[in-house]
């Protein structure tokens, strides 16, 4: 079973060499690995050069943001499963990529693989700022604004080629409007595991500032809305507490 990973990049020159090598150095030998960078100029694209020889793809050009370059690697990628792994993060370790080929080779009823995914603000260091647990995660919850582990989730291309690709039109929840397609539209089968597969660094782009929080606010009731979901401004302001909880707690 062919596994396609996608990392897209821009300007990443910090943390883009470990995101390489914890796809580098997995476990398993039938991996495609991509990388889609928006036109990066910082030392980001010297240090691909690095490993030109065992990356399958790596295209370079300006886009118009993260989700036109997920959809330029998910157009290219030939496995049987896609995974996205951004420039900031790593796998959790070297048999993360077995470990999902294994549960999709058990049981071929679902089409969605979810596992944990943990937040640590220095990769080396063991203390976890956040554990995002995948258990917890309930389609419905997608009205509240909170959606699965998406780095951590795992999906079939058969999937994405029934859903579609993501929606360039959203600059921040591009993945959310894609998860109330894929569970709340298409109820597509899924499998939520205890795994932990991906650690992330804190502060993605809808956590950089109270604008950009405002801005993927609008972006969830906007894709609730465009797919006839109902929610509200106070459901989806209910996801702040809910973050905050797990940031106390460490493991939620």
């Amino acid at each position: 079973m062919k596994v396609s990973v996608i990392t897209v990049c821009l300007n990443n020159e910090k943390t883009i060499e470990n995101t390489i090598l914890s796809v580098l150095n997995q476990n398993y030998e039938n991996l495609e690995y991509i990388i889609i960078d928006g036109g990066s100029t910082d030392n980001t694209k010297n240090i691909i050069d690095k490993y030109k020889k065992k990356i399958s793809t790596f295209i370079s050009h300006v886009d118009s943001g993260i989700y036109e370059a997920i959809n330029k690697g998910l157009s290219v990628s030939t496995g049987n499963i896609i995974s996205l792994l951004h420039a900031n993060d790593i796998f959790f370790d070297k048999n993360t990529i077995k470990t999902v080929v294994s549960y999709f080779y058990k049981n071929d009823i679902f089409e969605v693989l979810i596992g944990d995914t943990i937040f640590k603000n220095n990769f080396l260091r063991k203390k976890i700022s956040r554990h995002y647990s995948a258990k917890l995660f309930k389609p419905w919850m997608l009205k509240f604004g909170i959606s699965p582990p998406h780095l951590s989730t795992f999906l079939t291309k058969q999937t994405y080629n029934k859903i579609g690709f993501y929606k360039t039109t959203y600059k921040i929840a591009g993945d959310f409007e894609f998860f109330i397609r894929l569970f709340l539209k298409n109820s597509i089968k899924y499998k939520i595991v205890n795994d932990c597969f991906v650690i992330m660094s804190p502060g993605g782009i809808s956590g950089k500032n109270i604008k950009s929080y405002l801005t993927s606010t609008k972006e969830i009731i906007n894709a609730c809305t465009e797919n006839k979901i109902y929610t509200n401004i106070f459901f989806i302001l209910l996801r702040f507490p809910i973050k905050i909880t797990q940031y106390l707690f460490k493991y939620i």
